[in-house]
């Protein structure tokens, strides 16, 4: 916690917090969301997962080998890995997303005018989570200019070294886009090891109701979940208007080997099962800034 700077997010960002942004790539806020809004998300995701909430365009995804048809209605929620396409499901999940506190930073690190493309609840459920390898989120994203992008990252449980929280490598994002490879598995991919500086990474633990916010080309990893603590968060992604999505070609400019073969993590680098690569575009979703509840 020591690492980070933060301070009341009512207040807008200071000149240090931006550089800090600018210059490491990151930044945190803390008590973007106030406990209230919190324990109405985390209620959302519970009521998402047992069926008592629609799911409608909602995607729940499990942990590998899990098999949800023999679980319990209340018991898919500790099972369940990561959430896609949730916030029309629930006010306290929209308003999470479009919490006017957060694009007030957002128009400050950023300038004005967003969209919503992206947005996942990353779960790790107790004892059986699993990692999230070192990648960069441009990576998965066929945007041309990465600089575009924002990550925003909110706890709704503690976040600690012991339950998985995040870690990175400030900094990493001016080295610019590096080559990744995969297991036939969007979750599975990874920067080629020798280019992830480990020694020099920081766990960001935080608090529920924390936002860390992260440019696109950071490098970041969650390490697996085998305590029996919950460690519940929601992610969205962000792209300033103007950004111009694009095909493989031009995003094998930004991700690719040396020889040239494409190295980001849209499509598969060899012949493979193509049922096990999925990809898309934006949404996307207007950003109608709401007021947080708390």
């Amino acid at each position: 916690m020591d690492d980070a700077i933060g301070g009341p997010t009512s207040a807008p960002l200071t000149e240090q917090e931006i550089a800090q942004y600018r210059r490491d790539g990151w930044v945190l806020a803390r008590g973007l969301m106030g406990p209230q809004s919190v324990e109405a998300c985390r209620a959302a995701l519970s009521d998402l997962a047992s069926g008592r909430l629609p799911l409608g365009d909602t995607v729940l995804m499990y942990e590998k080998g899990v098999d949800p048809a023999t679980l319990a209605p209340e018991a898919r929620e500790f099972a369940v890995r990561k959430y896609m396409d949730y916030v029309p499901a629930s006010p306290a999940l929209r308003m999470a997303a479009m919490n006017r506190r957060l694009h007030d930073l957002l128009d400050q690190l950023l300038g004005r005018g967003r969209v919503l493309f992206q947005e996942m609840a990353l779960v790790k459920p107790p004892r059986i989570g699993s990692e999230k390898p070192w990648h960069q989120d441009a990576s998965y994203f066929r945007v041309t200019d990465p600089g575009l992008i924002v990550g925003v990252w909110i706890a709704l449980d503690a976040a600690t070294r012991e339950n998985g929280c995040m870690e990175l490598i400030a900094g990493s994002h001016l080295g610019g886009a590096v080559p990744h490879e995969h297991e036939n598995d969007f979750n599975r991919c990874r920067i080629l090891d020798p280019l992830v500086a480990r020694d020099a990474r920081i766990a960001i633990e935080m608090e529920p109701g924390d936002a860390l916010i992260f440019h696109s080309l950071l490098h970041h990893y969650t390490a697996p979940n085998p305590s029996p603590l919950r460690r519940r968060a929601l992610q969205f992604h962000y792209h300033q208007i103007g950004a111009v999505w694009a095909g493989v070609p031009e995003h094998q400019r930004l991700f690719h080997f040396e020889d040239g073969r494409y190295a980001g993590c849209t499509v598969p680098h060899e012949p493979a099962d193509e049922s096990a690569h999925w990809y898309r575009g934006a949404l996307p979703r207007t950003v109608l800034p709401e007021e947080p509840w708390d």
